[in-house]
């Protein structure tokens, strides 16, 4: 009855052009007769979007079925690795690049439009969340459990309520299962890192003669790490003008004078005037003075850490990031269900997991204007000579003065992320004669716990003793602490400045919902069916930040507070099925699908969803679909009242429009051609620019500050979407065409009051921008965002509030073909077997932003680089497709697959009329071959990235940021795997 019913429900979606690329397809006729028995046996079937069960099933709106054979072609141990390749998805945070990492997670974005808008369900119902925003987590979930998962774009809220803006991903689960499972997988790239294994045994039985079952599936997973430094593609991908030799600020009121600048670089052969009062210097080991722009007088073996890039001295500390994530999963899941009598059943479901993933970055700079300021008095006994007279020359000699620098001795800094999730479901179903009526009832607890550790963070007040101390701090611990060479740092030393904090966050869900489905009456054309309930949800937040940080006594952090709250909703929804006409001319079948949720939140009030769809069947052969849907996206318990906190992102190096601190001297705002420069002067010198700096002022910093908060003040977020598809099915008969079916879609989704931040790239384009500031005001609202420090001009932090900005849209055209043909039709002879082949492709027409209700819709289709809607999907391909070439004969299946994202324009370019190039388009091929050695064990071959494809450039010479995109395009390169999976 199961296999029977899993082949009918998906043979009923590729009938209307909604499978996956990568499966073998066959049509709803098809899928039944392969079953003996079939007709008689079919079970009415709820598909993702709809509540209503019905044995004719035919979806709506699009629906993508991911099966369990595509899962494991993606060759590794996260969900992310395979969903992220449909077209609909945008790749979001995972298992890559740990310069910035979402604590680990791995999440699933489709449209573009940000994680926090895709609803995933397990088998049907709510998963608990790992994100204080809502988000689920896929690491939590183990994918040898996974029958298929069904994706639907589009508003989805009428039918599950808020978050299913953008779409819902559906993990089907194993609903029964018996005797033992075996599931073995291990790869490695070429290279020989990046070693993955994982491995589930899973344990089940039928209850009393049939009446239920039980299994419980215990499963690991480990990821190794890869490093940058390990790709040469990937070296040197990120710079800080930092480095272990520091940088010395002056402040712009207490400068040294130009002849004792001039009289100390002399001596080591630099001409007069080479080198500016107003410059920032670093030291050498010896404790001469050198200038990093131009490495003048520069005498520091280079390193790994420090390096001559563009000849400027730098530090590449983009070969400190990983490439992959390691990754070490635990997991269990149990399930069990009974039947009372032939009416009612009982089940439960209970998941619990834990997994580490720690990232890593380049150590920490400490004084910088992300953290606590280092400063040291000139009674230092370590300031050297020259830097002594320097020092000596300035109005108030006597002053400290302010020194940030690399600690490379206290290690590369770490972030551990640890999580415990729980969940447990008890339900019941049950179904009445009267009314064809069925019901489910159930009750759902969950509860994430995760332990966040900063390794190998200075104390910045720790660091401060040792400057201040008369002896350098060699009473403090052995040695000191010598600024002029960091390399020198004694292990006591280390000891004495290293700190680990420890954060917490708990987050908490608690489900209860009932809902019931049925036959109201007859129509002419059939039943009208109808599916109604109701349910009540809670979620609460509850974040602890370390001591350390609450203090800010953590180098690079600034200080962040303890937040919590909670949110409840309250719901009732329903839906019709109305068969419209059938079985006249060019109407072979009409049905309307209407839908409604009301809401009421105890944060934001009571908000409405609906959604009215169809489906016109003219014959066989063609069937139009589409609809309108109204969804929303209530603010969450992190939106809502998360405390202030910092972090860093770059605005990169000074060059083209749109790129860099506006106000640098080597950036297009400020060069003579620009037509606009005496006016960016101006605004920089109003924002804070020292006069005294304003002509030689250059950015120091190589990724600025921001600050974000909740805000209780938040309004849900409400889109509008829109679709019309034509489904074609051959009708002809040859063995060369039957098997076609083929799908196009349009939608549009317009989101309104869409909840987000102005970072810290917009903040700076937009106020340095004749458009959205046409008289370059220091009072224009994007202006205001930015802070300066008075006596240098670095920005110190830009506010990126969180808001209901103007909104985003999105639309374009969702293509697929599905063809298969038996090769004996091609005169291969009757076991040459069968040729599958599946295209998926979406064409972007527009994705508009926002920002605010006042500013201009842009245009971001066809681009890349864009963080505003989310931090880790930042392309949007005109064109993004997947091609699946399957040879199935006998017990091996070979399928060779296409991956393709098209070429995209920088993303700094749209609405600044910046020149930055963009990056071309890039194709991915992968193979992989099964065998099914017999009915209980079959083995399985693959390889990813089978070309070894190198992530393109998108940013020539960064300070801050990397050159490649990291979310987007395969960090790793190529790949192997092997699978092995056991049923006895």
């Amino acid at each position: 009855m199961r296999v029977t019913t899993t082949a009918y429900a998906l043979g009923a979606v590729l009938s209307m052009g909604a499978s996956q690329a990568f499966a073998q397809s066959q049509s709803a006729e098809n899928a039944a007769q392969t079953v003996p028995g079939a007709e008689a046996a079919l079970d009415e079937i709820v598909v993702t979007g709809s509540r209503i069960a019905r044995r004719d099933y035919v979806a709506n709106t699009p629906i993508t079925t991911v099966n369990a054979e595509m899962i494991a072609a993606a060759g590794a141990p996260t969900l992310e690795a395979g969903l992220n390749q449909l077209p609909q998805v945008a790749a979001s945070a995972g298992s890559q690049a740990s310069l910035i990492s979402r604590a680990g997670q791995a999440s699933i974005n489709l449209r573009g439009l940000g994680q926090q808008r895709t609803l995933v369900l397990v088998n049907g119902r709510r998963m608990q969340p790992s994100g204080s925003d809502g988000t689920v987590d896929l690491n939590v979930i183990p994918g040898s459990l996974i029958e298929n998962v069904e994706v639907i774009t589009g508003g989805a809220s009428a039918a599950y309520g808020s978050d299913a803006v953008a779409g819902v991903v559906n993990l089907k689960l194993k609903r029964r299962f018996t005797g033992v499972g075996i599931d073995l997988s291990a790869g490695q790239t070429d290279r020989g890192d990046g070693e993955t294994q994982s491995g589930a045994l899973t344990i089940g039985s039928d209850l009393v003669d049939g009446r239920g079952n039980a299994y419980i599936s215990l499963s690991y997973a480990n990821r190794e790490a890869i490093d940058f430094r390990d790709r040469d593609y990937l070296k040197g991908q990120a710079f800080s003008s930092n480095s272990p030799g520091g940088l010395i600020s002056a402040a712009a009121t207490n400068l040294p004078t130009q002849a004792a600048v001039d009289t100390v670089f002399g001596r080591y052969g630099v001409p007069a005037g080479k080198v500016s009062r107003t410059s920032t210097l670093s030291l050498n080991p010896d404790g001469s003075l050198f200038l990093n722009a131009g490495a003048v007088n520069f005498r520091s073996p280079e390193s790994t850490l420090q390096t001559i890039y563009n000849n400027t001295v730098l530090a590449a500390t983009g070969d400190y990031f990983l490439a992959q994530v390691p990754l070490e999963r635990h997991s269990m899941f149990a399930h069990a269900d009974y039947d009372l009598d032939e009416k009612v059943s009982v089940f439960a479901d209970g998941l619990f997991t834990n997994y580490t993933a720690t990232t890593r970055a380049n150590p920490v700079v400490v004084g910088s204007v992300s953290s606590a300021p280092l400063t040291i008095p000139v009674t230092n006994p370590f300031i050297s000579q020259d830097l002594a007279q320097v020092l000596a020359s300035r109005p108030n000699p006597t002053a400290p003065f302010s020194f940030a620098q690399i600690t490379t001795p206290v290690g590369d800094r770490m972030e551990e992320n640890r999580y415990d999730v729980y969940q447990l479901t008890l339900g019941a179903e049950g179904k009445l004669e009267a009314m064809d009526l069925t019901w489910s009832l159930h009750g759902s607890i969950g509860r994430t716990e995760l332990l966040q550790s900063e390794i190998n963070y200075p104390s910045s007040a720790a660091l401060q003793r040792l400057a201040n101390a008369p002896d350098g701090g060699r009473s403090l611990c052995e040695g000191g602490y010598d600024f002029n060479r960091i390399d020198t740092l004694s292990a006591s030393c280390v000891s004495y400045i290293r700190r680990t904090a420890r954060n917490t966050t708990t987050l908490e869900q608690k489900i209860v919902e009932g809902s019931a489905q049925g036959r109201l009456f007859s129509l002419p054309a059939g039943e009208v069916r109808f599916a109604a309930g109701a349910d009540y949800r809670s979620n609460s937040y509850d974040y602890i930040p370390d001591a350390l940080i609450q203090t800010g006594e953590l180098a690079n952090y600034l200080p962040i507070q303890p937040s919590q709250g909670e949110a409840t909703v309250r719901e009732l929804f329903g839906e019709l099925l109305v068969p419209v006409v059938r079985d006249l001319p060019w109407a072979e079948e009409v049905s309307l699908n209407l839908g409604y949720r009301y809401s009421d939140y105890d944060t934001v009030g009571g908000v409405d969803t609906y959604r009215a769809d169809g489906s016109w069947k003219t014959n066989d052969v063609f069937t139009v679909r589409g609809g309108y849907a109204r969804a929303v996206r209530a603010p969450s318990v992190g939106d809502l009242y998360a405390a202030a906190a910092s972090g860093l992102t770059a605005l990169g190096t000074p060059g083209p429009v749109g790129s860099g601190d506006p106000c640098d001297v080597r950036g297009a705002y400020r060069s003579s051609s620009s037509p606009i420069a005496a006016q960016v002067r101006a605004l920089c010198l109003a924002q804070g620019v020292p006069s005294a700096v304003i002509d030689s002022f250059t950015n120091t910093v190589s990724r600025t500050p921001y600050t974000s908060q909740g805000n209780a003040a938040l309004k849900p977020e409400v889109s509008d979407t829109y679709s019309v598809g034509l489904v074609m099915k051959s009708p002809f008969q040859s063995d060369w065409l039957s098997q076609l079916t083929a799908s196009v879609d349009y939608y549009k989704i317009n989101l309104d009051g869409a909840i987000g931040q102005v970072t810290n790239t917009v903040a700076a384009t937009q106020c340095f921008n004749v458009v959205a500031n046409p008289t370059l005001s220091a009072s224009n609202y994007y202006c205001a965002l930015i802070t300066r420090n008075a006596a240098t001009g670095q920005a110190t932090n830009i506010n990126n509030p969180l808001l209901n900005l103007g909104g985003y849209s999105s639309s374009g055209i969702d293509f697929q073909v599905d063809w298969s043909l038996p090769l004996d039709a091609a005169g291969l002879g009757p076991d040459s077997g069968t040729f599958s082949l599946g295209v998926v492709v979406n064409y972007l027409d527009t994705f508009q932003i926002q920002t605010l209700p006042t500013s201009p819709k842009l245009e971001y289709a066809g681009t890349i680089g864009n963080t505003q809607v989310d931090f880790f999907a930042t392309a949007h391909p005109e064109w993004k497709g997947n091609v699946n070439a399957g040879w199935h004969i006998g017990p091996v299946m070979s399928n060779l697959r296409w991956r393709y994202l098209g070429p995209m324009s920088n993303a700094n370019n749209v609405g600044t009329g910046g020149a930055a190039h963009g990056v071309p388009g890039v194709s991915y091929f992968d193979l992989d071959v099964a065998w099914a050695v017999n009915d209980t064990l079959e083995l399985r071959i693959g390889a990813v990235n089978l070309t070894d494809k190198k992530p393109p450039v998108l940013n020539d010479s960064l300070i801050g940021l990397t050159s490649s995109d990291l979310y987007t395009y395969d960090m790793a390169g190529r790949r192997f795997f092997v699978s092995a999976k056991a049923h006895f």
